[in-house]
């Protein structure tokens, strides 16, 4: 389940956070989501109710006896909506909120809302640490209200402090978590690799590829939606990490072993969709080399291969993932056998509108031993939770033969080793 579709009702409070709420709100529209905005006094001192009309809300409600449609019942929209998020939320109006003070707009329509309320608390640092605020706060969660931050970082009185409001997209993607609300993965941890790896040739430059990691991070943001522990090993990316997620960073292939290989241990399930460099240079040069001539010849050695290596540590679930860009179905079933897969995950980065760096894919999902699984061309994170489910459902199906050589997905006969008493015994599988 995505955002799309879904009623979002977005409370803004008075304070300079409420500029970064234009971004969220666009985000929102983005994703097809149907936005209602509601304002206090103070929010619109900061920033004008056409401000939001203009980025897509589709309405924007003032005061409770505001003459526009819907606000003749005050708290009408708040049976219309799917989530409230207030964002920026004041000390004012999570004290509001906390002892059943509706004086205004948002308060109404948030006391009178019975579903979903997230909110992004955004303060001077000595409000936010003030014992009635956390107080306030304390109660809320405890009512199951979600709170996302304050962040650490520059405030409005020009201190760094903690206090600021997170950023809109890290907004956006507890706000999807939450709508989400699935537990099918709880008291469980899951590891997901994302990114590339750079192999270090001297001080200044690297061997790398064009992973954006974008798959690896949605897999990650939508296992934490699905309740799991995530602990997500990270290349180098220029994305934000999911809320709630532990994210480990590494540069190389080496160090991505080393992390994957010690976040496993216990684990339940594991989503390899880093793009690993296969090779590294055989030697890492201390100075930057220098232009010699009209050619540059390296010498490369191979990277481990980290799902082979997995030992002791191999969670009970490893899903692969696979870019080809020719025979991809055919391709993939070998790379399941061989890495000794539960699943693998394929995808063709040559077809139009799905290259590196696209919000989108379309992808073949192959269960050893179930059934193949293609999709059509979808959102990133729509595509990371189908993954989940197919990995949740492997949970639930019967232990199947492995796949031998020949035909991709077609079991051969082959000896099995049993037991009997006195010794060792064999029969051939039917």
């Amino acid at each position: 389940m995505s955002v799309k579709g879904k009623n979002i009702l977005l409370g803004i409070s008075g304070g300079i956070g409420s500029f970064k709420a234009c971004e969220l709100l666009r985000l929102f529209v983005k994703a097809e989501a149907h936005v209602r905005v509601v304002m206090t006094e103070a929010a619109q001192h900061f920033i004008t109710p056409l401000t939001f009309q203009s980025l897509g809300a589709e309405e924007v409600s003032l005061d409770v006896f505001d003459p526009k449609p819907y606000s003749l019942e005050h708290v009408a929209w708040s049976d219309w909506a799917n989530i409230l998020v207030i964002a920026p939320c004041t000390a004012n109006v999570i004290g509001k909120l906390a002892n059943g003070i509706a004086d205004e707009v948002l308060s109404t329509q948030a006391i009178a809302y019975a579903g979903p309320i997230l909110i992004a608390p955004a303060m001077n640092v000595k409000m936010y640490n003030n014992k009635a605020v956390q107080r306030n706060i304390t109660y809320l969660k405890s009512t199951g209200v979600h709170f996302i931050g304050p962040e650490t970082g520059a405030l409005a009185s020009l201190i760094t402090a903690s206090g600021r409001m997170s950023e809109p997209g890290t907004i956006f993607a507890r706000a999807r978590q939450i709508l989400l609300g699935r537990n099918d993965l709880k008291g469980q941890h899951v590891v997901v690799s994302a990114g590339p790896t750079r192999e270090p040739l001297d001080p200044v430059r690297y061997i790398s590829n064009y992973s954006s990691g974008k798959m690896g991070y949605a897999l990650a943001d939508a296992a934490s939606a699905f309740g799991a522990e995530v602990t997500l090993v990270s290349g180098p990316v220029e994305l934000a990490p999911p809320p709630g997620v532990n994210v480990v960073r590494v540069e190389t292939a080496l160090q991505m072993q080393d992390e994957i290989d010690k976040a496993c241990a216990g684990a339940d399930y594991l989503f390899m969709a880093a793009a690993v460099a296969d090779f590294r240079p055989a030697s890492y040069q201390k100075q930057k080399i220098k232009r010699s001539g009209e050619s540059l010849n390296l010498t490369l050695q191979a990277n481990p291969d980290i799902l082979k290596s997995l030992q002791k540590n191999r969670p009970r679930k490893v899903i692969g993932f696979a870019l080809e860009v020719e025979n991809l179905e055919a391709r993939a079933h070998d790379k399941l056998r061989d890495k000794r897969l539960d699943m693998i995950v394929a995808n063709n980065p040559s077809e139009e509108g799905i290259g590196f760096g696209s919000d989108f894919n379309r992808i073949t999902i192959i269960p050893r031993g179930g059934k193949t699984v293609r999709t059509e061309r979808l959102p990133k994170y729509e595509l990371a939770i189908k993954i989940i489910e197919e990995a949740i459902n492997l949970s639930h199906a019967q232990p199947v033969p492995q796949i031998q050589p020949g035909a991709p997905g077609r079991h051969v006969p082959q000896i099995q080793r049993g037991r009997a008493r006195g010794g060792r015994t064999y029969k051939r599988r039917p």
